[in-house]
């Protein structure tokens, strides 16, 4: 049990270090609440994202909570990524690229009985991040002024699920909390030599917080002995967000320490509102024959159209994504070739991007992954039954239509370590 603490205190550690060192730079991020980061586990991303109709007893799918119903094991899941992105401008033609390490999840599941009928989830995951520095330069009436548009915040959600079966038909529900916070900020300089004019910051500040609650459902049709037909479908209602914000007009200058106020000239403290988060569904399905191979796909929508913040409108859209993949394991049979035990996983995904500036925003993704199993024993006695998971992911946001359009790579790699940890131990 020691060993266990002191390796998710590492985990720990890591994951928030990783989290530190954000240096991305996205435009869109402005808008809605910012962002989206995939929610997907790493295990599904290599194979598009594909998670309505996937469960496994050692792996743990969020996206649909009917699927701890089948956890077999006690699993910690940890994910990391590093996502690098190239911005590309048509006018005039620029380009700008960062990377920004982040944790994708951590989240522990557990099964409340040996039927493998009823199961429960612990998670932290990020929903959405802002990060973006922007400059412009223009000559007004002789002057020379420099606008700086900065932006960053983002929202996470914990939460705890819990699904549960009864013969082929498993049901489940997420109850999580959602909180996150905007800083945007507008500061105009005058560029002039002869004549001293203040700088000048507009602000606004905003946290938000709130229940949010998903479901999910799937149903498994047996084909044969090894094969199955998985169905799946989650989603949520629309729900509100309780909300407030800071209105802040200033003057400042910079010094050795970084920006310092001269005057207030107007302060709105601790306004509150609402935000109405939007009403999402999915569903898909998963072809599987055990332990030789999996293909499947899913469509999700989400009712943007109803977003609102504090009563405001934004420049968003109805959304929607298809998602389409599969994997191979060459030959789990061979007891000594490591590599026909890994899983090669690949699929991509299509869809309309919420955020809507001029025209519409297309993403496409093409992933691929492999798992890669820590121990070939996969008994039940053998109590572990771990993997290391891997996805890469390539794709691109907006297209040469779009004023701004993004290149992105992503690396992330899972770590999902399955044990019986609350056995009850038994002497004859």
């Amino acid at each position: 049990m020691f060993k266990r603490i002191r390796l998710l205190s590492i985990f720990w550690i890591l994951g928030f270090s990783v989290a530190r060192a954000q240096t991305e730079n996205s435009p869109y991020s402005r808008y809605g609440l910012g962002d989206l980061v995939p929610t997907q586990n790493i295990l599904t991303r290599g194979m598009g994202g594909i998670s309505a109709g996937y469960n496994d007893g050692f792996t743990i799918n969020s996206i649909n909570p009917a699927s701890y119903a089948k956890l077999q094991l006690t699993t910690f899941d940890l994910g990391v990524e590093v996502d690098n992105r190239t911005l590309k401008v048509t006018n005039p033609p620029r380009k700008f690229s960062a990377a920004s390490p982040m944790i994708s999840y951590i989240q522990l599941g557990i099964p409340l009985n040996q039927k493998r009928t009823w199961g429960m989830n612990f998670g932290l995951r990020p929903i959405t991040r802002i990060n973006y520095k922007l400059e412009k330069r223009e000559n007004v009436n002789g002057d020379s002024i420099l606008t700086l548009s900065e932006g960053t915040g983002g929202s996470h959600e914990v939460y705890v699920g819990t699904g549960f079966a009864i013969k082929n038909l498993s049901v489940g529900i997420n109850v999580g909390y959602l909180f996150g916070s905007r800083d945007y900020s507008t500061r105009l300089s005058f560029l002039n030599d002869s004549v001293l004019f203040y700088k000048s910051n507009h602000e606004k500040q905003s946290n938000y917080h709130g229940i949010v609650m998903e479901a999910g459902i799937q149903y498994a049709a047996k084909l044969n002995k090894t094969t199955w037909l998985r169905f799946g479908a989650f989603g949520n209602l629309q729900q509100k967000l309780k909300a407030s914000r800071d209105l802040i007009t200033e003057t400042f200058d910079y010094n050795t320490d970084g920006v310092f106020t001269i005057d207030s000239v107007y302060a709105e403290k601790n306004a509150k509102g609402d935000i109405e988060y939007p009403s999402s569904i999915g569903l898909g399905f998963l072809f599987e024959k055990q332990s030789k191979w999996m293909f499947g796909a899913d469509f999700k929508s989400t009712n943007w159209d109803n977003y609102t913040f504090f009563n405001e409108k934004d420049e968003v859209q109805n959304s929607w994504s298809f998602h389409l993949g599969g994997q191979v394991i060459p030959n789990v049979a061979s007891p000594k070739n490591y590599w026909n035990h890994v899983a090669y996983r690949a699929g991509f995904n299509y869809g309309k991007d919420y955020v809507k500036i001029d025209k519409d925003l297309h993403i496409r993704t093409f992933s691929v992954g492999v798992g890669l199993p820590l121990s070939l024993r996969r008994s039940y006695q053998s109590s572990q039954v771990s993997f290391i998971n891997t996805s890469l992911e390539f794709g691109q946001r907006g297209n040469k239509q779009n004023s701004l359009r993004e290149n992105f790579f992503r690396f992330s790699i899972g770590f999902s370590l399955s044990d019986l940890w609350f056995r009850k131990y038994q002497y004859q």
